[in-house]
């Protein structure tokens, strides 16, 4: 199946399907990777568009669909409240924006007070997540991390080694539920610089909380990691495993070192992380 390039009308798609939504304005966010994220504005409200790129992608959306719906009601932070359509049989979502900024918009700007508590935010939100019974989770979601990013290559990388995600493998014998992506670009942070809203659950599903912790970490600042250690330590695992976090640290950074490669071969339009 055919699904989105740059060479559809996505302005006539949204007011195909959604004629009471009619935006006056869009934009394509360039920071997409895995879908065409369109922001469009009717004047009054901002929404998110989410185009997949393909099947496997288009598959992740409504596992975040299926996600956000099902754990909305678990945590104390906002969600997404994504709706689902479908053209040409190709799904897309749409939800309103959360009002605030992208934590990763705000790291350069914030407190040490703030930055503490947007860590302790964050342990929170983790801690949210552990709470609930794996086995109660929607069927689309009930996969491991570590499948998922086993199946990622098939459909983007070439000579990539699996065997990256051994130890992940390891650690999910003890299953805890995640968000699998949690870097400061799917964090909202609102006018008092707190959390405010968690968004992209495309990764989400089964697997171990230090796949959260080590993401988190890995993508903010320097200055992020202690106090982000120091609230898990309190609210979620006062014994953690320095050595395991720097394993699955190393993971998360030869799959975005692949992705990034990727990226730069076949969506030269897409914007990367500063320095890569």
């Amino acid at each position: 199946m055919k699904f989105f390039t740059t060479e559809d009308n996505f302005l006539a798609i949204i007011r195909k399907h959604l004629p009471n939504v009619v935006p006056d304005s869009l934009e394509l966010v360039k920071t997409g990777w895995t879908n065409f994220v369109i922001c469009a504005s009717d004047g009054h409200t901002e929404y998110f568009f989410r185009f997949p790129r393909n099947q496997f992608f288009a598959k992740m959306m409504l596992k975040d669909h299926a996600f956000c719906s099902f754990a909305r009601d678990k945590v104390r932070f906002e969600f997404p409240d994504l709706k689902i359509f479908y053209d040409n049989d190709r799904p897309f979502s749409m939800h309103r924006k959360i009002q605030g900024w992208s934590f990763a918009e705000r790291i350069k700007f914030l407190s040490r007070q703030a930055i503490t508590n947007i860590a302790y935010d964050i342990a929170q939100f983790i801690r949210d997540l552990n709470q609930i019974d794996p086995k109660t989770l929607p069927v689309i979601c009930h996969m491991p991390v570590s499948q998922f990013l086993d199946e990622l290559p098939s459909v983007q990388f070439t000579a990539y080694d699996l065997s990256q995600h051994d130890f992940l493998k390891q650690l999910e014998r003890v299953p805890q539920v995640v968000h699998g992506d949690l870097n400061p670009g799917n964090i909202i942070l609102d006018e008092n610089d707190r959390v405010s809203g968690i968004i992209d659950f495309a990764f989400a599903g089964i697997s171990n909380s230090y796949v959260d912790l080590s993401r988190i970490i890995g993508r903010a600042s320097d200055a992020f990691e202690k106090p982000m250690m120091e609230a898990y330590k309190e609210l979620v695992d006062r014994n953690v495993n320095e050595d395991s976090m720097k394993k699955v640290n190393q993971m998360w950074r030869y799959v975005d070192s692949h992705y990034i490669l990727f990226m730069k071969a076949k969506h030269p339009e897409i914007q990367l992380p500063d320095g890569c």
